[in-house]
């Protein structure tokens, strides 16, 4: 299977990690989904249109996603503070 990419919202950007260790952690995952996309999240809601969003949280941060098989992306819809999921 080839590698997927990787699709980040401008409103995730903007609420990650900006330096340090979560940052490393938050986008070591990111990379990591590129190879396994079929990578489960600590848990799993619905968007609005329906699709199962996957949420992994990692250090401090939540991250949610979704995989486009359809066209080999992951969609990392948002990077947020865990405690305010």
């Amino acid at each position: 299977m080839r590698a997927y990419v990787v699709f980040i919202s401008a409103q995730a950007i903007g609420t990650a990690p900006k330096s340090g260790k979560q940052r490393e952690l938050v986008m070591k995952f990111i990379r990591y989904l590129a190879d396994n996309p079929n990578s489960p999240g600590d848990f799993t809601e619905q968007d609005e249109a329906r699709r199962i969003l996957q949420i992994k949280v990692i250090g401090s941060f939540a991250i949610t996603y979704w995989a486009d098989h359809a066209v080999c992306e992951i969609k990392v819809t948002h990077i947020k503070s865990a405690d305010k999921i």
